[in-house]
């Protein structure tokens, strides 16, 4: 029994399933774009103006070829997805940064701080860099391609998630979106491997637009893997039930997944999921909730049922500070994320305010959470050895333990926090009551200054510098 079962059953599974057929057979989903709907058309599915409609037959056939697992490759390493492999990514989107208890935009310097911290993480697997969001003296090359550019030039980690950032362009999305593909190639030196996963959003509720598909369109010209996630909300762009909103957005990543093996037979694609609650009473999405977790389990069960990999979780919360709220919820999603084993996740730390705020302390927190939960789930290990009996027979009645170094098995057994205070109350008090917050702070600004970039050619360099604002073309 997986421990998702706890929570969501496999005859739970086959009914979400199952109403998803129905959904897309009876209600249908739209594809906001002419050569999707042809090549829909052209492979026997019933159109009734933008709206497609897909049979059991069709949809399980399509999935079939989907693989079980694939591997990105890139110059600073690979990872294979596929079976849990909890592949863990830095937040991203993030519009406003908390510090020292108050919000302010985020800044340029921000975003390259953020990256900073999940470079030189070892929590985080890979990397990602969040766009320049104060972009008015920059270049439309820029603007669209800096994410790349600072990935490859100055990440030690692989990055699974490069894209051209199309949010500015008015047309020409699949020209810049290829461009940006062919640079990954470029910088790489070479073609023909998995070295992306390109993100498709589906628009819930039951819709695919326009841009999106002109991007997934290049994703499988040039054949790297997809990943489909939708982010629906009840009563808003979703049904009011945990069930009728998962069933609903099933039905638009198996839609996803149905198109794009009518194009590439045997794309690689992670199922996603990001779906949550909604606040009815400020009408805003609410990541910190039990119902996000389960649908991270319903997620992982959709997904073994697909046999694919998939994508969901995070250290997910809607708390404005750094306080008990953003504690609580942050600890109730990553458990849950390690729980339901998924192959990705994004959003994994420093996450508040339904994904708008970043904080770089509650990164560093949400960290030692993760390394907490991970020793939580391993269990208690029973075998001879780890009885201790001779060790207790030699010590014996009222002897001590405490002899010599700190034993290995020890470092093994026992969780040890970086973060969290563990001291004496007394101690505590006599070195100044200092807040948890004041020791993280201090710890961030270890952290920052501790990254160190990565070595890359001259050539590499050149490549990327046309893409990369002055201000950090030559460091960060």
């Amino acid at each position: 029994m997986k421990p998702y079962e706890k929570y969501v059953s496999k005859e739970d599974i086959q009914n979400i399933h199952a109403e998803s057929l129905k959904i897309l057979s009876e209600v249908g989903i739209k594809f906001e774009h002419p050569e999707i709907l042809e090549i829909f058309k052209n492979h026997g599915a019933r159109i009734d103006g933008e709206t497609v409609f897909l049979d059991e037959k069709l949809i399980m056939t399509a999935i079939s070829t989907i693989p079980e697992s694939f591997t990105i490759e890139n110059s600073k390493g690979n990872h294979t997805l596929g079976g849990g492999s909890l592949i863990l990514m830095p937040g991203v989107g993030n519009i406003f940064r908390l510090e020292n208890g108050h919000l302010h935009k985020m800044t340029n310097d921000d975003a390259v701080a953020q990256f900073k911290l999940s470079d030189t993480s070892d929590v985080i697997n890979c990397n990602y860099f969040n766009i320049f969001l104060d972009d008015k003296n920059l270049s439309l090359d820029e603007r669209v391609f800096s994410p790349i550019a600072m990935i490859l030039k100055y990440s030690n980690k692989t990055a699974l998630h490069l894209q051209a950032n199309t949010f500015p362009l008015k047309s020409n999305i699949r020209e810049s979106f290829r461009k940006g593909l062919e640079l990954i190639e470029k910088f790489e030196g070479r073609r023909g491997v998995y070295n992306n996963i390109v993100h498709v959003n589906s628009l819930s509720p039951l819709c695919f637009d326009h841009d999106p598909l002109e991007k997934f369109l290049i994703a499988a010209d040039m054949n790297q893997p997809v990943w489909f996630s939708p982010c629906a909300m009840p009563v808003l762009t979703g049904p009011p039930s945990v069930a009728g909103l998962i069933a609903m957005t099933n039905a638009e990543v198996l839609a996803g997944m149905v198109m794009s093996q009518l194009v590439k037979p045997g794309l690689p694609v992670v199922y996603g999921q990001t779906s949550a609650s909604t606040n009815l009473r400020t009408v805003q999405l609410s990541i910190g909730a039990p119902e996000t977790a389960l649908i991270s389990y319903a997620t992982r069960g959709l997904a073994d049922f697909y046999k694919l990999p998939c994508r969901t979780g995070g250290g997910l919360s809607d708390a404005k500070d750094f306080d008990m709220q953003a504690g609580i919820e942050s600890d109730m999603m990553i458990r849950s994320t390690l729980e339901a084993a998924p192959d990705l996740v994004l959003h994994s730390c420093g996450i508040l305010g339904s994904f708008n705020i970043l904080s770089f302390e509650k990164f560093l927190m949400d960290e030692d959470t993760y390394r907490m939960n991970r020793r939580l789930l391993k269990g208690i290990k029973t075998e001879e050895s780890y009885l201790c009996h001779d060790l207790i027979a030699k010590i014996g009645p009222r002897g001590n333990f405490l002899q010599g170094r700190t034993p290995k098995m020890f470092k093994e057994e026992f969780f040890v926090p970086k973060y969290f205070n563990k001291e004496d109350p007394n101690q505590w008090q006599e070195n100044g009551s200092k807040p948890v917050l004041h020791d993280v702070q201090a710890a961030v600004s270890e952290r920052l200054a501790s990254y160190t970039p990565p070595d890359i050619t001259n050539e590499q360099a050149a490549l990327l510098n046309d893409y990369i604002p002055a201000n950090y073309r030559e460091r960060i």
